[in-house]
């Protein structure tokens, strides 16, 4: 509905302040320094791109060549007000077909799950194509494994589905894509060091939690080779057209 205002979620997370969107920026960076290309002049989407902070990451990163295409009117004011190249559309996946093969890199952050279930198929065979043959998809997806998943899926009343890595193989395989690699590097994890450090027991006491969820899986799930699992509130995952 377009005349839902998507800013009133956000904003409850996001201030508006330049510090906030700096530290967003830095932490987006650190994110995308594994898949941005090699080349500064590669063109790069970021599809729902929100408050701007994976295009200030991509300038920090020293890429130009940046859009970013918004269904939220009131989200695209902060990007558009911080001089980025913003298209604002109710019918993305129409805007996608009409810039077929044009990217070497698309990001899609925390906006499938936005997507009606029905619609999550022809929605990503859209981003497929308006990538250049070779361009990359980098994507995160709300993580039906992780132990707050049903909070983390129901945070948000836009939310329509969370996913495992078996359904976004599935849904990214049936879109066209190859080379489909799903992060699973943040499952139980190694116990942590120095843990007379106070510093290091958050750590400890995270690490007994995913241990314990992780005995859960092992006795539910006895079939699946489930050890290196991401128990991190989003999957990420990368594919290539």
């Amino acid at each position: 509905m377009s005349d839902i205002d998507y800013s009133i979620h956000y904003s409850r997370f996001h201030d508006d302040s330049e510090k906030h969107a700096e530290e967003m920026a830095d932490w987006t960076k650190s994110i995308l320094e594994a898949v941005v290309p090699e080349d500064p002049e590669a063109e790069i989407l970021d599809i729902g791109c929100g408050f701007g902070f994976a295009l200030r990451a991509l300038k920090k990163l020293g890429f130009n060549n940046i859009t970013g295409v918004e269904s939220s009117q009131n989200q695209a004011k902060r990007c558009l007000k911080a001089g980025f190249n913003v298209h604002v559309t109710e019918n993305t996946i129409d805007w996608l077909k009409h810039n077929s093969d044009k990217y070497s890199l698309v990001l899609l952050l925390d906006v499938l799950e936005h997507i009606s279930v029905s619609s999550q198929i022809d929605f990503v065979r859209a981003v497929h194509g308006t990538l250049k043959p070779g361009g990359k998809l980098f994507l995160t997806v709300p993580n039906a494994n992780a132990i707050l998943s049903n909070r983390w899926l129901h945070i948000d009343f836009t939310h329509y589905s969370s996913f495992t890595e078996h359904s976004l193989f599935f849904v990214l395989k049936n879109s066209g894509f190859t080379s489909i690699q799903i992060d699973a590097e943040k499952g139980l994890g190694k116990f942590p060091k120095d843990i007379w450090r106070r510093s290091t027991w958050p750590l400890v006491r995270k690490w007994i939690v995913r241990w314990c969820w992780l005995q859960v899986f092992k006795a539910e799930l006895p079939w699946e080779k489930i050890n290196n699992i991401s128990f991190e509130l989003n999957l990420k995952a990368t594919a290539k057209k």
